[in-house]
């Protein structure tokens, strides 16, 4: 389990949904052991599969040298070719034409320039996927150039110049993760929530951001009153009731003492 700190992944500046990842949740992570257990934003497309309210997959990782794990939804997989020197996208393949545009020939195979995708996300964001900056990047590192999940927040857009742009991970981290991320970085994809129990411990480290949904507050107070009074409520009920002989978990009337005592049949005398 994870316990969400930051907004990256909120549809809302002001509130919080169930159901969606919002600050001071707790996330439940289920292990995977590749990436083709990981359904992307693209590959969601033709059957509509969703997850915290869009479409495709969250998934969490972490990459030597990262402050903390990132959770963030997976977006596409690119898929090195190693024989014309750039990414494979299949996805692209089974999505409307409107979607996605590439630099030059437009064909899903072998992509080295820029990666335009359109109407991603509850904002309907362009991403700007920069795949020849990765290429470059990725060619002087140890691991040398790979494929793998590009990956972004479904709240991480920049809408000051007019446009809805995607900042996608792989550029908007800049140093921390500026490569596709490979399945031994992921440590797991999310699965299940509890909303608004992980404020106990953003609140008790002081790590609480101010942006926190003030209903997620309230209904966290709210959930611990009543897991608090509802026990004490039905145990105080039931003892008043046994009074009575009324057992109401058991559903059962139980006769007192007084009940079960019969007066004996007084003897005839002898004849």
């Amino acid at each position: 389990m994870v316990v969400i700190e930051s907004r990256s992944m909120q549809h809302s500046d002001d509130t919080s949904y169930i159901g969606i990842i919002d600050t001071g949740d707790i996330v439940i992570v289920k292990n995977i052991d590749s990436l083709d257990e990981v359904t992307t934003y693209l590959d969601a497309v033709p059957s509509g599969y969703s997850t915290y309210g869009e479409l495709g997959d969250v998934v969490i990782y972490y990459k030597s040298g990262m402050s903390k794990p990132i959770i963030h939804r997976a977006i596409c997989n690119l898929v090195y070719n190693s024989t014309g020197g750039g990414f494979d996208v299949p996805a692209l393949e089974n999505v409307p034409s409107w979607m996605w545009s590439v630099t030059g020939e437009r064909t899903w195979w072998n992509l080295k320039g820029t990666l335009e995708l359109h109407g991603i996300g509850y904002r309907n964001a362009t991403l700007y996927i920069q795949l020849d900056t990765m290429l470059e990047y990725m060619s002087k590192r140890p691991l040398g150039v790979h494929g793998g999940l590009i990956t972004m927040g479904d709240y991480n857009v920049d809408s000051s110049n007019g446009t809805v742009v995607g900042q996608y991970d792989q550029k908007s981290l800049g140093s921390s993760i500026r490569e596709p991320i490979i399945a031994d970085w992921v440590l797991g994809k999310a699965r299940g929530e509890l909303p608004w129990f992980g404020l106990l411990k953003l609140y008790a480290t002081g790590t609480a951001p101010d942006y926190t949904p003030r209903n997620s507050q309230t209904d966290l107070v709210v959930s611990i009153v009543l897991i608090i009074t509802v026990p004490v409520a039905l145990d105080v009920a039931n003892s008043l009731l046994k009074r009575r002989g009324i057992d109401m978990f058991g559903w059962t009337k139980r006769l007192s003492p007084r009940r079960l005592w019969r007066r004996p049949k007084e003897k005839e005398p002898p004849t």
